[in-house]
């Protein structure tokens, strides 16, 4: 049965080829699309308008209003970086600031478009109001749809970074909690956008920018009054914190909107096809077609494609992942979900929700341990405040820092029990179970996150940076 429903699809699309090659009809008139320019590429705007109608939650955001216009004059001011200078670049981003190797890569900081791009990415993050815009042709389907200009927004979140990182080894510490500022605010504007991919950017932002805030605060030797102002900060941005609970809800909009798409425009489904990666596409038929001839098109789809049981096979993934995101990573207990389980079951038939389903657990626990990462961040800079303000000896329960870190904040994501903290004198650490769902005894992996994830003082001491054929001691 379904297999010869597939089989008159084929068929009829195959008279819908014929049809259209003999009566071609006239285009519609065009209209002009706003264009935005970024590094040198002119895109095409995609409406807000056209957005909306399709489900996708958009406000409307006055240009003058908008952070993203002046992200967008941030990211078209900034020079490439030189190819010689990736290494040391990366270093600054994730570790330090390269001492002893820093002349290029402090001049290329210094470089003043380099610096008026910083300038304007500190401005941007100020905005209360940022909506990303999207480019592609409305006429060729929400498949066709493209992203903004991520990675250059990823590009201009590291140089913030790295500014930041050359600014604290300057001992300006003000002017680099700014920087470090500027790209959380960024990753907050990023992560609001409709995809989950955005979302999911802006999160990776955010942590670069989080984790250098706790490396500052751990490595350096700052007043109470400056931890105070830092945490202050900190707390203020808590309710721009990234999620991707939001990116889950719109990718729900995607794939159902494709469905509809298909189900309208049946006779466009081999190029749409080509476009999700299922073969090559194939020819496309003429969309350019009157009133008439979309309207018996769309009723021809509505009997060749039964959308509301893909519909309803989607929607029934999309509901479990949705309330599951919504909770702490604890409670949604991803460790038991089968994800791929529950597609598998979805008939065989149904190739569109096969195709269109994507696996989005691991984007729910990459937003968790952003949330974790960000809660420590804050307790880390509380406990120096304890010993700074005191004696200089750690607390001897993290229930003691009641006057900087709410009871809820010291609880783990991960495990729904408060971190694991110990202590000697005025050496401590803490660390939570993390995306493993196990406590290591504060054991590391080969990455932050991949067993504990663990924060000490005094901090682990930092190896140098190393240029090509020159070994230095560790600093």
């Amino acid at each position: 049965m379904r297999r010869d429903r597939w089989s008159l699809m084929a068929a009829v699309m195959a008279l819908a080829a014929g049809v259209a090659s003999a009566n071609p009809s006239a285009d519609p008139q065009a209209t002009e699309q706003e264009t935005v320019t970024v590094r040198g590429t002119t895109n095409h705007v995609w409406p807000f308008d056209d957005l909306r109608a399709r489900g996708f939650e958009i406000p409307d955001v006055s240009r003058e209003d908008n952070a993203y216009w002046v992200y967008i004059d941030a990211i078209n001011a900034y020079t490439e970086l030189p190819g010689d200078l990736h290494d040391a670049f990366d270093y600054a981003v994730n570790t330090a600031w390269p001492k002893g190797h820093d002349a290029g890569l402090k001049k290329f900081m210094l470089d003043p478009d380099n610096q008026k791009a910083l300038e304007l990415a500190r401005k941007a993050g100020a905005y209360q109001e940022h909506q990303l815009y999207y480019f592609g042709d409305p006429g060729g389907g929400i498949i066709s749809v493209l992203l903004p200009n991520l990675s250059e927004y990823r590009a201009l979140g590291k140089m913030l970074i790295v500014d930041g990182r050359r600014l604290e080894a300057e001992g300006k510490i003000d002017e680099a909690m700014a920087d470090y500022v500027a790209a959380l605010q960024l990753g907050h504007h990023v992560s609001g956008g409709i995809t989950l991919i955005e979302n999911l950017v802006g999160v990776s932002v955010w942590v670069i920018g989080d984790r250098a805030i706790s490396q500052m605060v751990l490595r350096r030797n700052l007043s109470a009054e400056r931890l105070e102002d830092i945490l202050d900060q900190l707390n203020d941005l808590k309710s721009e914190q990234p999620s991707t609970h939001n990116g889950m809800k719109n990718e729900r909009v995607f794939g159902t909107s494709i469905v509809d798409e298909l189900t309208a425009r049946p006779f466009s489904l081999p190029q749409n096809m080509g476009s999700l990666g299922w073969g090559s596409g194939g020819d496309s038929f003429d969309v350019s077609r009157n009133s008439s001839w979309r309207e018996l098109e769309a009723r021809i789809g509505k009997l060749i494609i039964p959308d509301r049981t893909i519909k309803k096979h989607m929607n029934a993934y999309y509901d479990q992942l949705i309330e599951r995101a919504g909770l702490p990573a604890y409670q949604a207990d991803w460790e038991n979900f089968d994800e791929e389980g529950i597609v598998t079951a979805i008939p065989q038939w149904d190739v569109l929700a096969h195709m269109l389903l994507p696996s989005l657990s691991r984007a729910s626990i990459l937003g968790e341990r952003c949330r974790m990462q960000s809660q420590a961040t804050r307790l880390a800079v509380a406990l120096r405040i304890f010993a700074t303000e005191g004696d200089g000896l750690a607390p001897s329960r993290l229930d003691e820092l009641s006057a900087w870190v709410p009871a809820d904040e010291l609880v783990d994501p991960f495990s729904g029990k408060q971190f694991v903290y110990d202590h000697r004198e005025n050496a401590w650490r803490f660390y939570s179970v993390s995306e493993n769902f196990t406590d290591d005894d504060g054991k590391t992996g080969d990455n932050d996150f991949k067993l504990d994830y663990v924060v000490r003082f005094p901090p682990e001491k930092v190896e140098a940076f190393q240029a090509q054929n020159d070994a230095t001691e560790p600093l």
